[in-house]
């Protein structure tokens, strides 16, 4: 029976306190996000039981409402029947701790476009099956104009990513964007390829490659955001809508080359130092770490935080360890729900678990863990056995994807 969203919505609303309740909402792949005044006033048990909607989950200060593959369609709805107070919602991300806050950060700059970064991924991946088969000619026109259109999106993921930061921080979006494509533009790209000094005010520029990076656009929106808002303040109004755009650039691009993108390139350095340092010790262990406790995180909605890194590696490498380590997890729950459609008797739990392990093989699983294996308990636990040992295996063959 096809789930009417725009009712979902409605009572979804009314369950969360109404629209006077209702600070901000948000989504990622699967969930609506919303920032509330009042959690307490919530029956999170009856917001469960509304049609459409797998279970909640709070979290990061957010109180999450899991959907599905439809959550696109119960968002549009949702924001018929809200008004969203833009100064509260820019303040939304000072609720819980550090690291709350740094996960909501990056579900809410990466969501929007991850499935526009994988299907460039799966563009590539085409092309590598063609070229391994000899189906296509490398020199040719057809596959030259195919393999960079697969790489456009990671090239420029900056200026992606400076759309959706400057939504987040409350910036500028095409002040934002002019400071991400300053980063990667032909000019500076020159610069760097000629490999000699540059200075910027009598100040050495470390010139630095910042396609396909992350984290230095993302501090260096998050600053512009301050820099904006102290134009916005104290310039005349009759000159604000020139001056403050121009100045924030002005600051922002020179400031980044100097300090936030060095300083960023380091962060990001660390992180997927981190994770990488793991894998060469030992790829099983990481494969059965990863594999094992994948599915954990996103029980608890804080699996945005790899994203840095597996981005990164696409970008860098062309391929990513952790990807092919945790594909064993998802695909374990997804064989866990495919299990529980052939073991049970229940009409509704067959319908329920057929279609959430379709949805697992496609990368989604949050409708196979809350619909169905977290309710049974068991097949949740034999599927985070199984992505234990299928992480190894992986690891042991050093997968990639």
């Amino acid at each position: 029976m096809a789930i009417d969203y725009g009712k979902t919505a409605r009572e979804l609303v009314q369950e969360l306190g109404g629209d006077e309740n209702i600070t901000n909402v948000a989504h990622c792949a699967t969930r609506l996000r919303f920032i509330l005044k009042d959690e307490t006033i919530v029956d999170t048990a009856k917001v469960s039981k509304i049609p459409g909607v797998i279970t909640t989950v709070q979290a990061g200060g957010q109180f999450q409402v899991v959907i599905g593959n439809h959550v696109k369609d119960a968002y549009e709805q949702v924001l018929k029947l809200v008004s969203i107070d833009e100064k509260q919602a820019k303040d939304t991300g000072k609720k819980g701790g550090i690291f709350s806050r740094i996960i909501d950060i990056i579900s809410s700059i990466f969501a929007p476009f991850l499935y526009t970064l994988a299907a460039c991924g799966i563009l590539q991946g085409i092309l590598g099956i063609f070229v391994a088969m000899n189906a296509i000619d490398t020199t040719g026109g057809t596959y030259q104009i195919l393999n960079f259109i697969s790489w456009t999106a990671f090239t420029f993921l900056p200026v992606l990513i400076a759309v959706t930061a400057s939504k987040k921080f409350g910036v500028n979006t095409f002040v934002a964007v002019v400071i991400a494509c300053a980063l990667v533009s032909p000019d500076y790209i020159n610069m760097v390829n000629a490999g000699q000094d540059v200075y910027f005010l009598g100040i050495k520029v470390q010139l630095l490659s910042y396609t396909s990076s992350v984290i230095p656009i993302i501090l260096s929106i998050w600053i512009a955001s301050y820099v904006q808002k102290f134009f916005d303040k104290y310039l005349p109004i009759v000159v604000r809508n020139l001056f403050s755009p121009m100045f924030t650039i002005v600051i922002m691009v020179p400031l980044t080359l100097l300090a936030f993108g060095p300083i960023g390139n380091t962060i990001g350095g660390a992180i997927g130092g981190a994770y990488n340092y793991l894998y060469g010790l030992s790829p099983i262990v990481a494969g059965v770490i990863v594999g094992g406790l994948w599915e954990v995180l996103v029980i608890f909605g804080v699996h945005w935080g790899i994203t840095p890194v597996t981005v990164g590696n696409y970008a860098n490498l062309g391929y990513d360890t952790f990807t092919g380590l945790q594909a064993s997890a998802v695909f374990s729950q997804a064989g866990a729900a495919l299990g529980v459609f052939l073991k049970t008797k229940d009409k509704d739990m067959k319908g329920v678990s057929l279609s959430a392990a379709v949805t697992g093989l496609f990368g989604i699983t949050e409708p196979a863990i809350y619909g169905v294996n977290l309710r049974l308990k068991k097949p949740m636990i034999c599927g985070c056995v199984a992505g234990a040992v299928g992480g190894g295996i992986a690891g042991a063959f050093n997968a990639v994807s």
